[in-house]
């Protein structure tokens, strides 16, 4: 972990960044669910989860991101590689309103690279405050792909008269099987023959 200050030339505002590259990872098997969990001494400062894509054919992801009550989300960056895949990255789309009643709308784009799909949360508008769940939808798998990592970058911001910006970075790894793995039987399972 490091921190960083910067005070801008002519006036008196000074910005503190501090980096948090060492996340604990917690697994529910409840529901389906790993998380990042980022901690300070003073207790968590946010945990962020991903849902794996179900097996044998991922059509969504999930993610969800709780932080303190005293801190408002900046802006999230996440990476959907499969690493061990010769086949171009994954296909996602946001699925319904990632958006709030009342208040300004998040700004997100999807995109992608060579090696990723890539989701980033520019501004969370209403949300910034809040729990935020956001759904992909999976639009092309590549078949070949049996391991899925996910690296998110997530700010946060804790206002005041010297706002202290929180950068999290953390990366999570899903064994995804196969539709054609998932049809074949076991191996201790006997071949039947006429």
């Amino acid at each position: 972990m490091t921190a960083a200050s910067s005070i801008t030339a002519g006036c008196s505002f000074i910005e503190s960044r501090t980096e948090h590259t060492d996340p604990t990872v917690e697994i529910d098997d409840d529901q389906n669910m790993k998380y990042l969990v980022f901690r300070e001494d003073r207790g968590d400062l946010a945990t962020l989860g991903v849902a794996p894509p179900e097996s044998p054919a991922p059509s969504e992801f999930g993610t969800t991101i709780s932080h303190g009550w005293d801190t408002e989300l900046q802006s999230l960056t996440q990476r959907f590689a499969v690493p061990d895949s010769e086949r171009p990255p994954p296909r996602i789309a946001l699925q319904g309103p990632f958006m709030d009643d009342h208040g300004s709308h998040p700004s997100v784009s999807v995109f992608w690279d060579s090696k990723a799909a890539v989701v980033k949360v520019h501004r969370f508008g209403g949300l910034a405050d809040e729990t935020v769940h956001i759904k992909l939808l999976v639009t092309r798998w590549p078949e070949s792909a049996r391991r899925l990592v996910v690296e998110s970058t997530l700010e946060l911001v804790e206002p005041g008269l010297t706002d202290q910006t929180h950068v999290l970075d953390g990366r999570l790894e899903f064994e995804v099987t196969t539709k054609t793995e998932a049809e074949e039987p076991p191996d201790d399972m006997p071949n039947s023959s006429a």
